[in-house]
């Protein structure tokens, strides 16, 4: 065998009960017990240690328990948001760095230069190319005027407009002497830009009163106020200013228009005061002090200080840094950590086992117990970390799932384990943390059943935020609250109500439902809608059978109700359990008309088979359609391994007793493991009986179920199933109250008399009809009389058999009963 396969092998027991053997035992029970080891190791981990290792009971205004002194020097860090605050405030108090480049002005005139040459020479050429084409003097001057446009239009300069200052400013550029007048003006403006000029909009963010100034790459910095600028728009103004009435009106236009072509030669420098803002934050001091070996840090008996507590926190982390702990107090609170986690798991564990055995053994079911506590603490660990309310930890989630697969008792020992792991943690430790949490899980686990519809969510959110509030109110009134916190806390509580139920409802339930092949409440209900594709065609296929399986299930879900057993997995068992007579339903006396029973051609072997087969069927159409496997476990199970005792007579009487094998009579089971499986065999039966008898009294109701119940008892049929006689005597008084209920409307008419019959002759009844009746209510009184019965009573609901006769009490004379020689199958 390979290793793979030996593995395999040895680790066959994990997921069911040991068959036997020390290893097999060890095997199951040791793999579980690896779980929660692994478990416990773990948790410890997911919570950050908020009070340095060793130290414990040291907290800021407590009372040192013991006195700690120095094994060596170390720093002090300063504290992180008072570090942060002195970094923003040298960062803020950093001057902005402006850049000086004057050679910015010397290009501004360059370019005013080469406009105006510009036009030295391009006025010139076009007014010889006019004259050497003899164009007439207006065209020729349309064609320097156009030029002229042209040539300022590459400056920025729009002239092409028809108004009477374009047309001056264009005549005055036309002018020689004028051009050279204006470009000494603009030459002596732009001087100006040489002591640094400024836009406004880059002074908008600068909130200082100051700034630097540094000419060039490496040239000298220079301290300005920033009131002393000059900003571009009042260079500008300046220089308009100082021109005057120096210039006629189409040069003045065309100066101030030049004019917005000068360029800035000061301009903010962002790297520059990028790295000067970062160097101010890198020169602030990154510790506060500096301890020498030897020196105290904490006394005993005094109160601890923050700046102590500071100084306790940085010893602690330099004693991790260099690889070891300081006493053994560090390894001692570590394992007493984990046993702590061992313990409250080993409740949970002990409780699976004493109280859930299925849970236990079901290998998934416990893994997804055991994966809820881990899914808990490591969310309350981020929750610890990022110092958040206890209301924050999705305890309700864990209360919730395991009520609704399991139940809600196991979802409480769920929510204590975890709670009980919350208060060893240090974050957690107080009343205030338990009670919140608790209350939230448990409110979730005992409400879950409250909830029949997924739009009832809101419910169970209302609940549990309910349950965060009460708790919140509480801690008010013992003063462990603010009223502040009394508010977070319902608000949180509300958030994570909401949470936790959609996450609960919407995702956590299916796919938990898929892996530990679990049938909750909420799948239940989804299966009760008789607009199901398998009930809908019950009731068109098989009408009788659809009534049948309705009444039963209100027999199931009223006595359920009464044991204390799952009604509702009761009820919606019994819709489905005969699902498998729609592969023939004309062979079952439910379905049949009157006189017609296709079993009257059969052989009592191909009967019973016929007969038998309504489970396999069912169990194939339950498989096609998904159905889980509590409502398989009704179709498997509703007739147990009972005999059809009626073709078995019949093939005896025909064959002989030597030559039939009752095996082959018989349902292939097996027996009832459940008591609802329980119930619903009883009511099966009491059900089809009860429909025979005409006068169905209360005595006689209470007769017939008393002798139906008794026989399943004789034949062994409730032997594996947890049913007790309590449990028995109550189904039974609900059968007989329901079917009480269900029949007490009906009224006894007298059979009308036939032409030339009298009234008194009793015992006469038409062909074929009255027998059956006679029978069943002779039988129906004889658990009373101790009579004799004409029909067995305890097999008028031998599954789908009907009313067996017995053969050996009737006179051969007598007519056979309706039922006995149809064949009758209920």
């Amino acid at each position: 065998m390979s290793f793979l396969g030996r593995v395999r092998d040895y680790l066959r027991p994990v997921n069911r009960p040991p068959a036997g053997g020390r290893r097999d035992a060890w095997v199951h029970h040791g793999f579980r017990a690896g779980m929660v080891a692994v478990i416990a190791l773990a948790v410890p981990l997911m919570f950050p240690q908020l009070t340095p290792s060793g130290f414990d009971g040291i907290d800021p205004g407590s009372v040192a328990r013991q006195t700690i002194n120095a094994d060596f020097d170390f720093n002090v860090p300063k504290d992180p948001d008072r570090l942060r605050e002195e970094q923003d405030e040298a960062e803020a108090g950093v001057t902005p760095r402006l850049r000086f480049e004057p050679a910015r002005a010397d290009s501004s005139i360059e370019r005013v230069n080469a406009f105006f040459a510009q036009l030295d020479s391009i006025i010139p050429a076009s007014e010889a190319r006019v004259a050497e084409e003899g164009l007439p003097a207006a065209a020729g001057a349309a064609v320097a005027r156009d030029e002229v446009r042209r040539v300022a239009a590459g400056i920025g300069v729009d002239l092409s407009a028809e108004a009477v200052i374009d047309s001056l400013q264009v005549d005055y550029l036309l002018d020689e002497a004028s051009r050279a007048e204006l470009r000494d003006e603009l030459a002596t403006a732009f001087e100006g830009l040489r002591e640094g000029v400024i836009r406004g909009s880059e002074l908008e963010d600068i909130s200082a009163a100051n700034v630097v100034a540094r000419e060039g790459p490496s040239g000298d910095d220079r301290v300005r106020a920033v009131a002393d600028l000059v900003r571009l728009g009042d260079f500008t103004r300046a220089a308009r200013e100082g021109v005057g009435d120096r210039l006629p009106p189409g040069g003045t236009a065309l100066f101030q228009q030049l004019l917005l072509t000068a360029q800035p030669t000061l301009r903010i420098d962002q790297d520059a005061t990028r790295q000067a803002r970062e160097q101010a934050r890198a020169e602030i001091p990154q510790v506060e002090g500096f301890v020498l070996e030897g020196q105290r840090i904490i006394t005993e008996n005094t109160v601890v200080t923050e700046e102590e507590y500071r100084r306790l926190l940085a010893y602690q982390a330099q004693i991790l840094e260099r690889g070891g702990t300081r006493t053994m107090s560090d390894f001692l609170r570590n394992l007493g950590m984990v046993l702590l986690v061992v313990s409250m798991l080993g409740i949970l564990v002990f409780a699976t086992f004493r109280f859930r055995r299925d849970v236990y053994e079901d290998l998934p079911s416990f893994t997804v117990l055991l994966g809820l506590v881990v899914i808990v603490m490591a969310s309350a660990g981020a929750v610890a970390a990022a110092q958040g309310s206890p209301a924050l930890v999705p305890i309700a989630l864990a209360g919730f799932l395991a009520a609704a697969l399991f139940d809600s008792l196991l979802g409480l020992v769920v929510v204590s384990t975890i709670a009980g792991i919350l208060m060893g943690q240090p974050y957690f430790s107080g009343l205030a943390p338990p009670m919140v949490t608790v209350a939230g899980g448990v409110t979730a686990a005992f409400a879950v059943h409250t909830i029949r519809t997924r739009s009832q969510s809101w419910v169970l959110v209302a609940l549990i935020t309910a349950a965060y509030v009460g708790a919140g109110l509480l801690l008010v009134l013992t003063g462990h609250f603010a009223l502040g916190e009394m508010g977070t806390t319902a608000a949180l509580g509300f958030l994570n109500a909401t949470v936790c139920t959609g996450l609960g409802v919407g995702i956590g339930l299916p796919l938990l439902e898929a892996f530990t092949g679990r049938t909750t409440e909420a799948s239940l209900l989804e299966l009760s809608d008789m607009n199901r594709p398998l009930l809908r065609r019950l009731a068109r296929e098989a009408p009788g059978t659809y009534a049948h399986s309705i009444n039963v299930a209100n027999l199931v879900e009223a006595a359920c109700e009464a044991i204390g057993a799952d009604s509702l997995q009761g009820r919606v068992g019994v819709y489905y359990h005969d699902i498998g007579k729609l592969e023939r339903p004309q062979y079952f006396i439910e379905n049949q008309p009157r006189g017609l029973n296709p079993h009257d051609r059969l052989t009592p072997w191909q009967s019973a088979e016929i007969l038998r087969d309504h489970v396999r069927h069912g169990l194939a159409m339950a498989e096609e359609a998904r159905l889980p496997e509590v409502v398989k476990d009704f179709i498997r199970e509703h007739h147990g391994t009972q005999l059809i005792r009626y073709f078995l007579e019949k093939a005896r009487a025909r064959e002989g007793v030597a030559e039939v094998d009752p095996s082959d009579f018989a349902y292939p089971g097996p027996k009832p493991q459940s008591r609802e499986t329980g119930v619903a065999m009883l009511a099966d039966a009491v059900e089809a009986a009860s429909r025979v008898l005409s006068n169905p009294s209360p005595e006689r109701i209470r007769a017939l179920i008393d002798r139906l119940v008794q026989d399943r008892i004789d034949y062994g049929e409730l032997d594996d199933c947890p049913l007790t006689y309590r449990d028995l005597r109550i189904v039974k008084r609900e059968f007989a109250h329901v079917l009480t209920g269900l029949y007490h409307h009906r009224i006894d008419y007298p059979q009308p008399a036939a032409p030339g019959e009298t009234s008194g002759a009793s015992g006469e009844t038409q062909a074929g009809e009255g027998a059956e009746t006679s029978d069943v209510e002779a039988a129906a009184t004889a658990g009373a009389e101790g009579a004799s019965a004409p029909i067995d009573l305890e097999q008028a609901a031998q599954g789908d058999t009907g009313p067996i006769p017995a053969l050996d009490s009737l006179p051969e004379s007598a007519a056979e009963p309706e039922g006995v020689a149809s064949g009758r199958t209920d």
